[in-house]
């Protein structure tokens, strides 16, 4: 009797065992992803945000960044850099760059989209409907070249009370047709705490 039980649980636990890893393995292979498919993850009791389960952290993708997920086999990439508005206004206006007819929103979003041409000869940058609710943001998508691989993004500018978030989601050029929904699906889950 002792020996049926031990093997029955052996065929349990394999059932078991087989099942997360078909399950893990369909995760990966899911490119269109629906809302109720994100995990949420809460950033320093500040913000969250929502991403498919085939993303991982992975905290060497950007110095600055408060969040990194990432999948290298689909080669998807979110990070959300954020910084102080009060320190980003100051600064600018310090170094005369501020424009006092844009709001801090367009401020911000202009000098990273200028930075993003120079640093990768980002070409035809499109600006597309935000759909990050509740807050002051604009969404834009383009194109850039880095270290000769041609790589597309979607990034989200964010206006709060206190700081300026920077959400920036990447693939592959000849990728981003695929992905360019989730991306904006993960996009519209920032929330601020």
């Amino acid at each position: 009797m002792k020996k049926y039980l031990i093997f029955l649980f052996s065929i349990c636990f394999s059932i078991i065992s087989c099942k997360k890893i078909i399950e893990s393995m369909d995760s990966l292979s899911k490119d269109q992803v629906k809302i109720e498919d994100l995990k949420k993850i809460n950033v320093n009791n500040e913000y969250a945000l929502s991403v498919p389960e085939y993303m991982t952290e992975m905290k060497s993708l950007h110095e600055d960044a408060s969040f990194q997920y990432a999948n290298i086999f689909k080669e998807t990439y979110i990070v959300i850099i954020d910084e102080s508005k009060e320190e980003f206004i100051n600064t600018f206006k310090e170094l005369e760059i501020y424009n006092d007819s844009l709001t801090p929103l367009e401020n911000y979003a202009d000098f990273q989209l200028k930075s993003f041409k120079e640093s990768i000869g980002a070409l035809e940058i499109k600006k597309i409907d935000s759909n990050i609710k509740k807050l002051s943001s604009e969404m834009y998508q383009f194109n850039g070249l880095v270290e000769g691989i041609d790589i597309a993004y979607l990034v989200s500018f964010v206006e709060a009370d206190k700081k300026m978030y920077m959400l920036m989601s990447w693939t592959m050029k000849n990728r981003y047709s695929k992905y360019k929904k989730t991306f904006k699906l993960i996009h519209s889950t920032f929330k601020l705490k």
